[in-house]
């Protein structure tokens, strides 16, 4: 439901205690409401009133009277009543009265919330926008942290990573919060996202996790990004055991992908190449070696600097995979096969 719903929602229950015919002309001319409908199905009623769309009076033509309702400039509503005269301009400047504190109810915080769950139509977009002086263009990525505990210190913690100036903040939930995170400014989104966990973790003594976009988007299409930091922290925590607490989107494009199998084919899969032994793929060890395995490009003395092991002890507990699942983790194909496999053990469970 858009802003120009809602007023007309309030404006049917207007209707039924105002005599004469209401009528509503969005931003584009065009009529959303009339309360007489013999009127509005006349061609061309109000096309001539588009000649006083810019005045910032109230005016009467064609024995009805109408008021404009500005946004920082440019004409988002114009309200009109049959009849003219004092009466009816005095319940025309009512209406839009009413009509401007309807359009002020939602702050900030709750446009951006909104916004980000994809809960407002594209005019309600462009009005907030301009409501409140933010740049259409701006192109932001979205970050979602997430606690177990109150973030409320985590938030505070934000303004001291990042400047000023190049975020937007917006409360999810008791534990959640998301930054929408301007790419236009020079930040190492890797390193930034690291720093502010280990600043958070060690400052404000919470455990948290993190989910970041593929990309960034203007606030049109913002909401895509919030689906990617959220699809991101999804599948980080299930697939990746929460070992390291970041997860970008662009990493679990092939389990999103997976996710689109229908059950009882994921079921036959693992059926058919593990004879129904899949205890092995929730064992924490084996688990972990293989993340970290694949996390680090199959590369062996990267992997046992990131499990802080012996390269021996990595290649003896590959050797024990190899022996226990029938793949091989240290060749490529089987290493796919692997993957997959604990990919839909994960979204089985």
């Amino acid at each position: 439901m858009n802003i120009y719903d809602n007023i007309r929602k309030v404006v049917k229950d207007y209707q039924k205690y105002v005599t004469e015919p209401i009528f509503l002309i969005d931003k584009e001319g065009k009529l959303i409401y009339s309360g007489d409908e013999s009127l509005s199905k006349k061609e061309g009623i109000f096309a001539v009133n588009r000649e006083f769309m810019e005045r910032k009076d109230v005016y009467e033509w064609q024995g009805m009277t109408f008021n404009n309702i500005f946004v920082n400039g440019w004409r988002f509503l114009t309200v009109g009543i049959k009849g003219t005269g004092d009466n009816a301009k005095n319940m025309v400047m009512l209406l839009s009265t009413s009509f401007e504190h309807l359009r002020n109810q939602v702050s900030k915080e709750d446009f951006l919330l909104k916004l980000l769950i994809g809960d407002l139509g594209r005019d309600e977009i462009e009005y907030y926008i301009e409501k409140y002086k933010l740049e259409e263009k701006d192109l932001y990525r979205v970050i979602i942290i997430e606690s177990y505990d109150a973030i409320d210190d985590a938030f505070k913690v934000v303004g001291h990573i990042f400047e000023k100036n190049s975020y937007q903040t917006v409360i999810l939930s008791s534990n959640k919060f998301a930054v929408l995170l301007l790419e236009s400014v020079s930040v190492d989104i890797d390193k930034a996202t690291r720093t502010l966990k280990d600043t958070i973790e060690s400052e404000v003594y919470i455990k948290i996790n993190i989910g970041v976009s593929n990309k960034a988007y203007n606030f049109i299409d913002i909401s895509k990004g919030y689906r990617e930091a959220s699809i991101a922290l999804k599948f980080g925590k299930k697939i990746d055991n929460n070992e390291r607490g970041i997860y970008f989107y662009r990493s679990y494009a092939l389990e999103e992908l997976l996710l689109e199998i229908p059950q009882d084919v994921i079921k036959r899969f693992l059926e058919t190449l593990t004879n129904g032994e899949l205890d092995y793929f929730n064992d924490d060890e084996l688990v972990s070696t293989l993340n970290a395995f694949f996390r680090n490009s199959l590369n062996l003395s990267e992997t046992s600097r990131d499990l802080y092991i012996h390269r021996n002890t990595l290649v003896y507990r590959l050797d024990k995979i190899h022996k226990l699942t029938g793949f091989d983790p240290k060749q490529f194909n089987d290493a796919v096969m692997l993957k997959v496999i604990m990919t839909f053990v994960k979204l089985l469970t």
